[in-house]
């Protein structure tokens, strides 16, 4: 038989060619030496790619100036340095704080908003300010493309330097004084340098009240009315981490709340009237701090101090109920058909606000008394705040997130899981509420991670000398003694030692001696009668 004659295709290669202008995050290794090419597509939006952001990498930016892709960020104003660099950290910070996946605003209506993104890219001094975030947040992260250690100060030095300019030189509004220096606590406490934090703070409450005072335009005083919201927000995250430290001093007047309707209908009004009532705790935590080891307890020596205790439980206890049925018809809403990513966000901050509001009514009632094993009463509370913190990561994770870790100003878990990993001494809830923390991100000067890391080791401390009540018995809170128990700590700036892992030196705080050993001729309200000791702990 003839053998067939049927012509053979013969395969040719198609060369492709390489796109030259990627990223260097998409064309390299991830490390910062350009060692090896990774051969991923990069499409190339300036000034961070979208591949990078989709798939959670830190964009390195490009070798090259390119134009800038008008698609992801408003044009810039006449007079504002184009530099890749800093206009990269600055796109960076604006999708830590503000904008999700797909570049859009995260809270459009807020300080971190719109505004936010369009002050930082008109504005030289916000511009400048959110660069050294960008850089401060990249050199807090392991394994990112850094310039060095001293980047992120040059970035930050540059910036204090515009703002100051700007200030003395009275050329830009208060709404871009007061914003860059928001920003710059922001950078302070990344860093962990949080007294410089609170100066820049302080900073931006002085511009925005002699703002005020001024009686500036309608439209400038919209923007004004954001940001003293968003400088109000902070306050209250210092006044929540300060529950585990000392408590801070209410810096502004909390906005009133219209009461002529029913706000508890509104979850946007009911979250406003829970910051209501957390400024004002705090406000009544502060005025008592100094008693807190003058006496075994103060409800004896101060009348005027225990009826504003009890009006204070009273209203927490009262707006937590109020908000738990508010929670209970949401979740209902949030259940059905029609409900939105909106209607899921705001079930999270329900729940938030509820950790928030629970911590506060356990300090509260707790005030009077130094003791430590006086937090033993509430075990029900604290399992309260875990349960609800859990419900408002759950709904987070359900929306889409971001491929960075957030920095959060507003409210959150953070603070209120610490408080029941430090306050709780049941083992099953303190190890639950510490394994949650470790999950989460930074919410203004609370870091989740560092604050879980401390978490651990003062547990581990506190229970290395207690004693079951009978053997095989599993520990519980009666077994840790209240000479064991620590009443303080205190957290320094990081550090790397020589290997560059992070470290961590936390203060642990005891009496000395003990609360009661020395009650009746010990004066606790002198340092001199306090053991202080530091650890370094390994991030």
């Amino acid at each position: 038989m003839a053998e067939s004659s049927a012509p053979t295709s013969k395969r040719s290669r198609v060369v492709v060619s390489q796109s030259k202008q990627g990223c260097v995050t998409c064309k390299y290794d991830c490390g910062s030496c350009y060692s090896w090419t990774r051969r991923v597509k990069c499409d190339e939006q300036k000034p961070l790619c979208r591949r990078c952001i989709q798939a959670g990498r830190l964009c390195g930016g490009y070798s090259r100036e390119s134009k800038p892709s008008s698609e992801l960020r408003p044009a810039l104003k006449i007079g504002v340095t184009a530099n890749s660099q800093t206009e990269r950290l600055s796109y960076l910070a604006a999708h830590v704080l503000s904008l999700d996946n797909d570049g859009l605003p995260l809270r459009e209506d807020d300080a971190w908003g719109r505004i936010f993104l369009q002050l930082s890219n008109q504005v030289e001094c916000v511009k400048a300010a959110a660069a050294a975030f960008g850089a401060a947040y990249e050199s807090s992260l392991n394994g990112t493309i850094v310039e060095g250690p001293c980047s992120t100060w040059r970035y930050y030095g540059s910036a204090l330097a515009r703002l100051q300019s700007d200030y003395n030189g009275d050329t830009v509004g208060p709404e871009s004084l007061a914003l860059a220096s928001m920003i710059l606590a922001c950078v302070e406490i990344l860093s962990q340098h949080d007294e410089n934090a609170l100066a820049h703070f302080l900073g931006a409450v002085q511009i925005v009240t002699n703002a005020f005072e001024r009686h500036l335009g309608a439209a400038s005083s919209n923007i004004l009315s954001a940001i003293k919201d968003a400088l109000v927000k902070i306050n209250l995250l210092v006044g929540s981490y300060a529950l585990t430290q000392t408590p801070q001093l209410m810096l502004l007047v909390c906005p009133e709340v219209v009461t002529e309707v029913d706000v508890f209908r509104d979850p946007e009004l009911a979250i406003n009237v829970a910051m209501l009532c957390l400024h004002r705790s705090y406000q009544f935590i502060q005025s008592t701090a100094r008693l807190r080891y003058k006496y075994p307890s103060w409800r004896e020596h101060d009348p005027a101090r225990c009826k504003g205790q009890f009006d204070t439980v009273t209203e927490c206890r009262s707006i937590l109920d109020s908000l738990s049925t508010l929670a209970t018809e949401l979740q209902a809403q949030y259940s059905s058909a029609t409900s939105t990513l909106r209607d899921s966000e705001m079930l999270a901050e329900i729940y938030a606000i509820r950790t928030q509001l629970m911590s506060t009514l356990i300090f509260t009632l707790c005030l009077h008394s130094p003791y430590e094993t006086k937090y033993d009463e509430h075990q029900d509370r604290f399992r309260s705040i875990v349960s609800d913190a859990a419900a408002s990561a759950r709904l987070k994770r359900r929306s889409k997130p971001s491929a960075f870790k957030r920095f959060s100003t507003r409210p959150g878990i953070v603070s209120p899981l610490f408080f029941v990993s430090l306050k709780c001494r049941h083992p099953p809830v303190r190890a639950l509420a510490t394994a949650m923390l470790n999950e989460q991100s930074r919410e203004g000067p609370a870091d989740g991670q560092i604050l879980a890391a401390v978490a651990t080791r003062l547990t581990a401390i506190e229970t290395s000398a207690s004693i079951t009540s009978s053997p095989g018995a599993p520990l519980a809170a009666c077994n840790v003694l209240e000479e064991q128990r620590f009443h303080g700590y205190g957290v320094q700036a990081s550090r790397s030692n020589n290997d560059g892992r992070r470290i961590v030196d936390v203060v642990f705080s005891r009496p000395n001696p003990p609360l009661l050993q020395g009650w009746g001729h010990v004066d606790y309200s002198c340092q001199d009668h306090w053991a202080f000791w530091s650890e370094p702990i390994n991030m």
